[in-house]
């Protein structure tokens, strides 16, 4: 079994196709089926199904995948304590990162660590399913590194760096009946038609939570993904939402109320507890927990 088979397979199963493997790995396609195959030889099982043009895992494929990653990330690790002996930091680093991060500036963090360790690639990949997904990504070993929102301070399998906390507000529309409060609690909104995050979004699961902990229930009418479609949702009346309160501009758009609640809004940095951090995650972890913003509770 050569490093490089396992870095095709690896290529090949997080991008489900051959032709895309390859291209991220700068290889023609025939030398990475080849070496695939050759690989499948040596392991006496084949590692995905092959169906004209789609492909997918095998269990034995699933079985490998996780330990393939561990494999490269030892590897990297060898890398680091050489490199560290001559006072350099490289490598890649797959970084998930919320749709709103409050006041993480990510892109400081990407232009600062551009500038400082030129040896470092980072790949960044903007969450379209929530935090729920970026977990699991960051437990599998798809994701080194991920910004989420969590509301307990811990999570198995993981190691959660603190980086911001805000307040979570009631939005409603100007004509709202409860407008001119400057604070609600659950249980006079859980009646409400709510506009909310699919479930997974850390805020919707903070939410969730805090209901559920109240004993209360609530109906969730409308999903969405965005924080702009859920505050022009809130502006026309047609539901009600919670939101952090940096998601509203200067904490208050025109047509929308920003009432206090007692729930709050974190972010995290997290990463896997079952390994130890390359170099280059190192480097990003110290410059997110150089930033944000954190509040307390």
């Amino acid at each position: 079994m050569q490093l490089f088979q396992i870095e095709y397979f690896i290529a090949v199963a997080e991008s489900v196709s051959f032709t895309q493997g390859a291209r991220r790995v700068n290889i023609v396609q025939s030398a990475v089926s080849a070496a695939i195959r050759q690989l499948e030889h040596e392991l006496g099982s084949d590692l995905f199904i092959r169906q004209g043009r789609s492909i997918r895992l095998t269990p034995a494929g699933e079985a490998m995948l996780p330990r393939a990653r561990t494999i490269l990330a030892d590897v990297q690790a060898a890398r680091d304590a050489v490199d560290a002996v001559r006072g350099t930091v490289r490598g890649t680093v797959a970084l998930g990162t919320l749709a709103h991060a409050g006041s993480v500036d990510v892109l400081q963090v990407l232009r600062t660590v551009r500038r400082d360790y030129p040896g470092i690639v980072i790949k960044l990949r903007q969450t379209v399913q929530g935090t729920r997904t970026s977990l699991a990504d960051v437990r599998s070993g798809a994701l080194d590194l991920a910004l989420v929102s969590v509301p307990e301070e811990a999570a198995p399998g993981l190691e959660l760096h603190p980086l911001h906390a805000e307040g979570i507000v009631f939005a409603c529309s100007d004509s709202h009946p409860l407008a001119g409060r400057k604070r609600v609690s659950l249980s006079e909104i859980a009646d409400e038609p709510f506009v909310d995050f699919p479930e997974g979004w850390g805020n919707r699961t903070t939410v969730d939570a805090a209901f559920a902990a109240a004993g209360l229930h609530r109906t969730v009418h409308t999903e969405v993904v965005s924080f702009t479609m859920a505050t022009e949702l809130v502006r026309e009346g047609l539901g009600v939402a919670f939101l952090p309160e940096s998601a509203l501009q200067h904490g208050q758009e025109a047509g929308i109320r920003a009432i206090h609640t007692p729930l709050v809004w974190r972010i995290q940095l997290a990463r896997s507890a079952n390994r130890q951090a390359t170099a280059a995650e190192q480097v990003l972890i110290e410059e997110f927990r150089g930033g944000g913003d954190i509040i307390p509770a």
